[in-house]
């Protein structure tokens, strides 16, 4: 799952806690969603599978591995869901498979399931999932991470600097990403105004990054590929602003409730996967469209409105030691090291 999916399913374990506090939640995922939920005070016992794939063998293969790692821990559920991120028909093949609990799910397979839920596009996919928990009321993303993850984090953001994160690469496969010399100014209006800047991505994004960097002459640190998940948190809540495009890690910067300034595509939906009606996030977006022009690079976002936007959300919500600690104590999780 991309990380964004797997930071909306967040709200739903904590649903699910408050509906039953003695409910025993067991979550079966896998990289990007085992690192997410890793630290999540609600999930009481996490099941790392291998790779699912594509073909029917290997899914039964995963379906065999939950099996035994319930079996060892003497798990026997009563009940399987699946949230809306999980849209494939082929998905609802693992609890098909599992056979062990009635099933509930989105999945385009409302044959294999006990009870079928179709996807509301007029909620978003956070209000989808919450269905799963009989309608509850919205609850925001959570990403939690330790001590230890906040000590790493801490190493890599030094002192009581300002610090403004940016995330300048989407996740792939879909056109989000904006122009590197207009990047590139709103760095060096940032830098002129004294504060520090951290770039965030994986891996793959660093080559972008040091790209981009050298066009703005920024100085500037590169953190892609160095944190994990809870350390990507960490980051974020010790950071004062983002400014990011609309990708996985804006989804986690919502979740730890640093400020943000979001660029957003004009041909996506707001609804379903921006955090609208959020004062601590200002969305940058063109009007409404269908279509996706060739090599489109959110052209209708000016770096000069950007800059606005950044100068604004720095007047609404001064950088503070007291906002950090605010965002550190609300997400530090003690319960899984």
């Amino acid at each position: 799952m991309p990380l964004g999916c797997c930071v909306h399913g967040t709200p739903l374990y904590a649903a699910l806690k408050a509906a039953n506090p003695k409910v025993k939640l067991v979550v079966a995922t896998r990289s990007i969603g085992a690192d997410t939920i890793r630290h999540d005070p609600n999930v009481d016992v996490l099941l790392e599978t291998s790779d699912p794939g594509g073909s029917f063998s290997t899914f039964r293969h995963v379906a065999r591995e939950i099996r035994a790692q319930l079996a060892q821990q003497s798990i026997a559920p009563d009940l399987i869901l699946q949230d809306a991120s999980s849209r494939r028909g082929s998905y609802a093949l693992f609890a098909a498979m599992l056979h062990l609990a009635p099933s509930v799910g989105f999945a385009d397979a409302p044959q294999l399931y006990d009870q079928h839920l179709d996807y509301d596009p007029n909620r978003s996919l956070i209000d989808n999932n919450l269905r799963l928990a009989a309608n509850a009321p919205h609850r925001k993303p959570a990403v939690y991470f330790t001590q230890q993850d906040l000590d790493h984090a801490r190493a890599f953001l030094p002192g009581d600097s300002t610090t403004i994160a940016f995330v300048m690469q989407g996740s792939g496969g879909q056109n989000t990403g904006w122009h590197d010399d207009r990047f590139a100014e709103v760095i060096r209006h940032v830098e002129t105004l004294g504060h520090r800047i951290v770039f965030l991505g994986t891996a793959q994004d660093a080559e972008d990054i040091k790209r981009i960097r050298a066009l703005a002459s920024s100085f500037g640190r590169s953190l892609a590929g160095q944190t994990t998940i809870p350390e990507l948190a960490a980051v974020l809540a010790l950071s004062d602003l983002l400014v990011t495009l609309d990708t996985g890690t804006m989804h986690v910067g919502r979740a730890v409730e640093v400020p943000m300034v979001v660029l957003g595509p004009s041909w996506q939906k707001p609804l379903e996967w921006l955090p609208l009606n959020n004062p601590r996030v200002l969305i940058l977006r063109g009007l409404d469209r269908t279509d996706i022009p060739a090599n489109y690079r959110l052209d209708e976002i000016s770096s000069t409105s950007v800059i606005a936007a950044v100068d604004e959300m720095l007047v609404q919500y001064p950088p503070s030691l007291a906002a950090r600690e605010a965002r550190i104590a609300q997400c530090l999780s003690t319960t899984r090291d």
